[in-house]
């Protein structure tokens, strides 16, 4: 819930501007979480006084906010950096109101654009960690900002998603900035400009797949058949595909099929007959916000394709373990987690009961390796059932973001739901925001602390099934990010999984919670109450502390001793651990070997 003023600062910026703006906070959000806070350089303070460039005092003027500025001191006399914001923040997620400004030692201020501003964190902390300047990253940054400039130029300015699966594309169509606390939130480095209009989801993209007849002894397949039925790979192609006997069609994303046959291993296969192409067939897919997952009402499932191309801080392809350790968990957390439905029924995880690739024995483990995982495909239980109920699934992380007229898309639900009941907004954002909680907070936890699964419950993992207005159904997805802790699960547990990928899924049981906290909370509900909440400080405050009540009836109804420590510190306004989304970029870390610091919040904080 924005004001017009805010909400006209956004209407009024080109494509670009909105986009420099976009990255400029981006940045600002990670730094200021990951070194600036941890190191005790950041500050709040009133627009008060001379002291500001002027500008700061225009804009919090033209949004209709008095406002606050924030401000950064950098490390080795780089000097400061100020922003106007709408207000302090207990949890560090603030609301921008301006440009950044720079003051050198012995300079005045200077405006930045988000090149300026990038430039200045990164060598900033090459300094301060005695770390080269990571060129990579400040080339993606602008990368990730000409991305944007792209999204936002196709993006609507009204939000009218529709219901049912047209309603649940658009969600995952709809992240036109992206990740509000990742560095390069939009980067996409392989993708040429003809590939990102025929396959990026923030276009409205929608294309039909590529076949590749593969011999049935070349193919490489793990399937928890009780789930799926004996004849669920030759349901993967369409009826109309002529498929040579003895083979069997395997479907591709375009852009990897492409890939993939211009690898020299693969040339050789074609010529030989060994492999066959059966060019393009079937349905029109979707592609949803993770780019490479694709969705068509018309499949029982989504498919997971690899994709060699990096996407914000990776390269997107499906590693073979973690083919092999994804059917495994299905099968292990469907067996393990049974009784979850009785407790939550309104809570459930969309599992990944196949896979299937191709695998030539008698080449090299190189060659094997780049055709498992070039040709790897996941299975993804599909929406159906939810569909089936009436439902309207929408990505949390659609919902939970800022459109490009500065409105948070959960406001459509929460005013509609106010009108429908006859309530105040914030009273509607309170009762949205209950619903929500019930559906996500406490099955995550109990997973946690009673199984020992680590879901990877952050928002582009969630799926949010509305019944009208209101949330009712969560349905967790991708377990290419969970967990078990290994003190919960001995070895022998876990003998369908190879070595490598048992080593993939196992964390120490602070690691665990580490994982658990930055997702569930820091990513998902932070997010989601920072935007239910919009300008309204007191609305905003009744959010943290019906957040808080939560987790106090988790401890009540479910409490063990592990949970006191976590959930009681969390109540006694103790830090939980924050993944450094930037500073693992800075020090080209693997998201596995993350850093973590301490991140505090207001949930300790009592108010009347």
């Amino acid at each position: 819930m924005g004001s017009p003023a805010y909400q006209d600062y956004f209407l009024t910026k080109t494509h670009s501007d909105l986009a420099n703006q976009r990255s400029i906070e981006a940045l600002l959000n990670c730094y200021c979480r990951d070194v600036a806070a941890p190191a005790e350089c950041l500050s709040v303070e009133a627009m008060q006084g001379g002291r500001w460039p002027q500008a700061l005092y225009q804009r919090a003027a033209v949004t209709g906010h008095s406002g606050a500025v924030l401000q950064i001191q950098l490390p080795a006399e780089r000097g400061s950096v100020a922003i106007a914001v709408l207000r302090a923040s207990g949890s560090l997620n603030f609301r921008y109101l301006s440009a950044p400004f720079h003051k050198a030692k012995g300079q005045g201020w200077k405006r930045l654009d988000y090149r300026q501003l990038a430039a200045l964190l990164l060598d900033s902390m090459a300094r301060q960690f005695e770390e080269p300047f990571n060129a990579e990253l400040y080339r993606q940054i602008l990368n990730s900002a000409q991305m944007m400039q792209e999204f936002v130029a196709k993006a609507p300015a009204l939000i009218e998603w529709g219901e049912g699966a047209r309603g649940y594309v658009a969600s995952e169509q709809a992240l036109t900035f992206g990740h509000a606390f990742h560095p390069t939130p939009k980067s996409r480095e392989g993708f040429s400009a003809e590939d990102t209009r025929r396959y990026s989801p923030e276009v409205g993209a929608a294309f039909q797949l590529e076949y590749l007849a593969v011999r049935h002894e070349d193919l490489l397949f793990a399937a928890n058949a009780e789930h799926l039925g004996d004849d669920w790979l030759t349901a993967l192609s369409p009826a109309d595909l002529a498929v040579p006997d003895g083979y069997t069609a395997l479907p591709m994303h375009p852009w990897q099929a492409d890939y993939m046959r211009r690898q020299p291993l693969v040339q050789a296969a074609l010529a030989s007959g060994r492999l066959h192409e059966l060019g393009v067939s079937g349905p029109e897919f979707h592609p949803t916000a993770s780019v490479r997952t694709l969705y068509s009402s018309t499949a029982e499932y989504f498919y997971k394709f690899s994709l060699h191309m990096r996407l914000t801080n990776c390269v997107r392809k499906n590693s073979y373990y973690e083919l092999e350790s994804a059917v495994a968990l299905s099968s292990i957390l469907r067996s393990r987690l049974r009784g979850l439905s009785q407790l939550f029924p309104d809570t459930g995880v969309l599992y990944e009961p196949a896979y299937v690739s191709v695998r030539f024995d008698d080449h090299t483990k190189e060659e094997q390796t780049l055709l498992t995982e070039g040709y790897g495909m996941l299975l993804r239980d599909g929406l159906a059932p939810s569909l089936a109920k009436g439902f309207t699934p929408m990505l949390a992380a659609a919902l939970f973001q800022e459109d490009v007229t500065g409105v948070s898309p959960v406001w459509r639900y929460v005013s509609r739901l106010a009108r429908r009941r006859g309530l105040d907004p914030a009273s509607a954002a309170l009762v949205w925001f209950d619903a929500y909680l019930e559906r996500v907070l406490e099955p995550v936890l109990y997973c946690f602390f009673h199984h020992g699964v680590v879901f990877e419950p952050h928002l582009q993992n969630v799926v949010i099934c509305l019944d009208g207005d209101l949330p009712a159904q969560v349905l967790l997805r991708d377990l290419e990010g969970t967990k078990l802790v290994q003190e919960r699960w001995p070895e022998q547990q876990l003998l369908e999984m190879g070595n490598r990928a048992r080593k993939s899924v196992l964390y120490g049981a602070s690691q665990g919670w580490g994982r658990v906290a930055y997702c569930l909370l820091a990513n998902n509900l932070f997010q989601a109450l920072f935007h239910l909440a919009g300008a309204d400080a007191s609305l905003e405050q009744r959010l943290w502390q019906r957040l808080r009540e939560r987790l106090a009836r988790y401890q009540a109804r479910h409490g063990c001793a592990m949970s006191d420590v976590h959930i009681g510190g969390l109540l006694r306004g103790e830090a939980f651990p924050y993944k450094t989304n930037l500073l693992t970029r800075v020090f080209k870390r693997a998201d596995r070997d993350s850093q973590y610091v301490s991140l505090h919040h207001p949930l300790g904080t009592q108010h009347p």
